[in-house]
């Protein structure tokens, strides 16, 4: 513990010493001149300068007010220096060349997340600090605002990372903490949004095909297409579409499909399939509404390692429609009404030979049933305002309809129904110059428990002061928040039946043997401090303390017919012991010369929730990606990702350290005419994991290494 402490005491004075002779922060503009001359190297030409090399950062590259805004933190739109907390952006520049295939695969670019690519539990996913379970299900998701959590089983983000291709993401906000203040009981350690390109952006035609292959016949078959249009004054789009009378500012219409044969082990291929539409209009001067609307449907090969039922196909397909209306109420205030509703179809059969059959039956042929429907009904009210100069709020209320139906899960053909209703607000108070309290808070009320859940978060940030043109921003602050059992943690019950007889001979699931009376909760104490002075560099550090109460976990109940081992066990789910989380997280983005950016995450941390071992175990991963813009269109791009040793969740199985090294090459260029006007294509080479293969999500699933090549044509 001392050690690793003492090294991360190290690599923080590496970094802050990088800050303090830097004096320059983020906001990198990555884009530069397709014909980028090379630097000067005529001795006689003196040092070279901003002026006579593009390779150099000029004055306007610390000045330029490239700052980020990120929209759903607090509900606020903030700078990064008002934000309560820690947050990681991971923009469309980051997106295109880090090379990667879907959402989970870019959260390793995130302080302390960890990552399966595997498919064996619905999705790949991610977990943030390290501890993955079975379902990922303490982040809350969202998509352009709304929750895109999946319900079936335990609750995931896996799914939900699938909803768009990364074509049609503009950023990633990722908010390192707990977040049941803005966001209620999904947001336990934090929360996801993911919010998609402006129809300005997606205009014209886009397609995208990609081929290749790997270790033990890892091949990738993935193709995209996109069209989009943008109304002129005169109601046209520029698509050649005429809108009469409704006030449509845009459109856009997207699909595509992820396909390759699967990890190593995994045992069949994965496909992912998207249909994604967006229409906008202006309804009047002050009025604008959004439709949103789409379907992804998600196949895999999975079982493999299991001998009850074996290797079978899992589907899930998940279709949404959203509806958003804004109104400027006036120069200082915002409305916004949001309803969404989502319906999730699992499918998951197939029949094997029972492990431990009663007396009297051979258990040949028994069905492994884990299909179900689940179905989401949301409306959010929300208003933002500034009540003055120095103090904004915003304030509103949410209601949220869960319904979970699955006779395979639950052993009856009754539907669960669970209503969420929350109030929420956050006021941002600029009380000196230098000084800003964040004070917000959610107060929810479930329809199936007792208590109403309250989530509190106060922040306090300083603006210290300067270093050069650097801005340092301290933070403090602490927070509450909760998540109470799903739907499967309560009311789980899984039974297998004799094909013959149709009678109960064995069991899996029994939620009625435990009893998580008690919403998860983690009191959470942070310190930040944030390095941000423009377009060149920006560092940020947060050190944590959190105390977390009943988290819930699955144990093993004795049950006469329990299919977990011979004696007769089944699982079924409880409050565990409350246990601390202390460590420290650092993110740097730097951009160390002109067309080049360097995003580095280093976590870690020890928890006292100790499964399966004497000794605390502590933590660690790291994320190394760099990025060069070339001249003639080139670009290159190196991601190494490092997760160290560490446990899984309700296991005692220690899942072993393992790293990734991806390559990308790239060249853009004008194609189809002698001016290029319009149409542009990209041909990119990404080698995947180029260190060998390692263990994912068990260790008998293997990351395998994949070489792809994609070409992207848009008009």
């Amino acid at each position: 513990m001392a050690r690793s402490l003492r090294d991360f005491a190290a690599l923080m004075a590496m970094l802050v010493g990088l800050v303090f002779e830097t004096g320059a922060a983020s906001g990198v503009e990555l884009a530069s001149e397709s014909e980028m001359p090379l630097p000067q190297t005529d001795p006689e030409a003196g040092p070279p300068t901003a002026a006579s090399s593009p390779w150099l950062l000029s004055e306007q590259d610390y000045l330029e007010p490239q700052v980020p805004v990120v929209l759903t933190v607090s509900r606020l739109p903030q700078r990064l220096e008002e934000i309560p907390g820690a947050v990681t952006v991971i923009d469309r520049e980051a997106i295109r060349a880090s090379g990667a295939r879907d959402v989970a695969d870019l959260l390793r670019l995130v302080p302390g997340f960890s990552v399966s690519n595997s498919f064996e539990e619905g999705a790949s996913a991610g977990s943030y600090h390290g501890l993955r379970s079975t379902f990922p299900n303490q982040m809350q998701l969202l998509v352009d605002g709304r929750s895109v959590y999946s319900l079936h089983l335990g609750g995931s983000v896996g799914p939900g990372l699938q909803t768009v291709a990364l074509d049609d993401i503009e950023r990633i906000e990722i908010f390192r903490g707990p977040n049941s203040a803005t966001y209620g009981a999904r947001a336990f350690k934090g929360s996801i949004n993911i919010i998609t390109r402006d129809l300005v952006e997606t205009q014209g035609v886009m397609a995208r095909l990609t081929r290749g292959v790997g270790q033990n016949g890892a091949g990738v078959n993935d193709w995209g297409v996109r069209l989009g249009g943008v109304a002129d004054s005169d109601g046209v789009s520029n698509a050649g579409d005429r809108f009469s009378g409704l006030g449509f500012t845009g459109w856009r219409l997207s699909a595509d499909r992820r396909l390759d044969e699967g990890l190593q082990g995994a045992g069949g291929a994965v496909e992912v399939r998207r249909v994604n539409a967006r229409a906008d209009a202006n309804v009047s001067q002050q009025d604008q509404l959004s439709f949103r609307a789409g379907q992804s449907w998600i196949e895999s090969w999975i079982g493999q390692h299991y001998d009850f039922p074996g290797l079978h196909t899992r589907g899930m397909t998940t279709s949404y429609a959203q509806i958003d209306w804004n109104r400027n109420l006036d120069v200082n205030a915002d409305l916004w009404i949001q309803f969404s509703h989502t319906d999730e179809q699992v499918d998951e059969r197939e029949r094997g030979s029972l492990p431990y059959p009663p007396q009297g039956s051979d258990g040949q042929g028994v069905l492994y049933d884990r299909s179900g429907r689940t179905s989401s009904t949301n409306l959010l009210a929300q208003q933002t305002r500034r009540l003055n100069t120095a103090l904004r709020a915003v304030w509103g209320g949410e209601w949220r309809r869960e319904t979970s139906d699955s006779y395979a899960l639950y052993a009856t053909h009754q539907p669960y129904v669970e209503d969420f209703a929350r109030l929420f607000g956050n006021v941002e108070w600029h009380f000196a110059d230098d000084w800003l309290l964040n004070a917000g808070a959610l107060i929810e009320r479930s329809s199936l428990i007792e208590e109403n859940e309250l989530a509190p978060r106060l922040m306090l940030n300083w603006n210290v002061g300067k270093t050069g043109t650097a801005t340092h921003t301290l933070r403090a602050g602490v927070s509450r928040a909760f998540r109470p059992a799903s739907m499967f943690e309560r009311e789980a019950d899984v039974r297998y039946y004799d094909p013959q007889t149709g009678q109960e001979i064995g069991y899996e699931y029994d939620a009625s043997l435990g009893d998580p009376s008690r919403p998860e909760r983690v009191d959470s104490a942070e310190l930040g401090w944030l390095v941000d002075a423009g377009a060149a560099l920006n560092f940020d550090l947060r050190v944590f303390q959190e105390r977390v109460h009943g988290v819930i976990v699955d144990r093993r109940a004795s049950k006469v017919g329990g299919q977990l081992a011979r004696r007769g066990r089944v699982f079924t789910y409880v409050n565990g012991e409350d246990f601390d989380l202390q460590g420290a997280e650092a993110q740097l983005i730097w951009q160390p010369w002109r067309g080049a950016q360097l995003r580095y995450a280093h976590a870690q941390f020890t928890s006292d929730q100790v499964i399966g071992r004497s000794e605390q175990p502590v933590y660690r991963s790291h994320s190394v990606f760099f990025t060069q813009r070339l001249p003639k269109g080139w670009n290159f791009s190196l991601w190494d990702y490092y997760m160290d040793e560490r446990i899984y969740p309700n296991n005692i199985e220690v899942a072993p350290s393992h790293s990734r090294v991806d390559v990308r090459v790239a060249r853009t260029f004008n194609w189809g005419s002698s001016t290029g006007m319009g149409r542009q294509a990209e041909l990119a080479l990404t080698l995947q994991n180029i260190d060998g293969a390692d263990a994912d999500d068990v260790p008998e699933i293997r990351f395998q290494r994949r070489v792809f090549l994609t070409l992207q044509l848009g008009y």
